[in-house]
């Protein structure tokens, strides 16, 4: 059985919220480049320990981070001031890690999944944009497959004026997720997982998915976009038509019969896979 050298610790910077923060490594193994894995809306980083594994058996250094409001993190479950606050966490932790001279940093990759995924991609669309090699996106949110209800709608807009801080639940149906019975099991039994949403952050979100759709073009980095084909969270079509817009290097791979959370479900495998391979290139 491989073995893994872990570490947890905090990231703590008097700008941002203190950020819980993990790595992944095999000590037999000598890294060849680092992957900072963004997670999705409430979950946190735990959640890719065995994708983290996997990666680490093919020499990367791996680190997870929690966003605010999520996992360890500091912050009220489910709500973030601004949205794009969470880009200026991405950026500032990618920073952080390349000020460390010991670390692989020129070879540098993102992954974001879902909701990790639109603020990977704020993040490299904004100014100062953090240099990497490539950046992967796992089922990401560029759109929602779920219909939300007219009132939580018009709810949402008012307190998002008047009760920012208030959150309503998000609904979460966790078979949505993924096709694997176990895996389903498990989400309900992960104290570090939520089912709350803020109005900050809901209407950030959709703020920001026109934001990326209208800025796309200046995207610099080679991409890898891993597509649900079966995806009840997020939209399908939303992402492939934004994909059509991105002027750089690019590579798509739907899997027709996947669930949202592709790394854990039946055909994890497969989809792992083509991930270690993209990122080998």
């Amino acid at each position: 059985m491989n073995q893994y050298e872990q570490r947890e610790y905090y990231f703590d910077d008097p700008e941002i919220p203190k950020l819980f923060m993990q790595s992944w490594a095999r000590p037999d193994l000598t890294p060849k480049g680092c992957v900072l894995i963004t997670h999705g809306i409430a979950e946190h980083s735990e959640c890719y320990d065995r994708l983290a594994k996997a990666l680490a058996d093919k020499a990367w250094l791996v680190f997870g981070w929690d966003l605010q409001g999520h996992g360890r993190s500091e912050g009220k479950r489910g709500y973030v001031k601004e949205f794009s606050d969470q880009a200026r966490d991405l950026k500032t932790i990618i920073k952080k890690i390349k000020e460390d001279e010991t670390l692989p940093t020129s070879n540098f990759h993102l992954i974001g999944h879902s909701m990790g995924g639109l603020i990977t991609l704020q993040a490299l669309l904004s100014e100062n944009p953090p240099r990497v090699q490539s950046a992967v996106f796992s089922s990401p949110a560029f759109g929602l497959s779920m219909q939300v209800p007219k009132s939580k709608e018009m709810a949402s807009r008012l307190l998002n004026q008047f009760w920012p801080t208030f959150t309503l639940s998000t609904e979460m149906q966790y078979d949505k997720l993924s096709r694997d019975p176990e895996q389903v099991a498990s989400y309900g039994k992960d104290p570090l997982r939520h089912n709350k949403i803020s109005a900050p952050l809901f209407q950030g979100m959709l703020a920001t998915m026109d934001w990326v759709s209208q800025n796309i073009k200046k995207l610099q980095v080679p991409v890898f976009f891993q597509v649900a084909g079966q995806d009840g969270i997020v939209a399908t079509q939303a992402t492939l038509d934004l994909f059509k817009k991105i002027p750089t290097e690019k590579k798509l791979k739907i899997y027709e019969d996947s669930f949202h959370e592709i790394y854990n479900d039946l055909n994890k495998e497969e989809c792992i896979d083509d991930l270690i391979g993209y990122l080998g290139q």
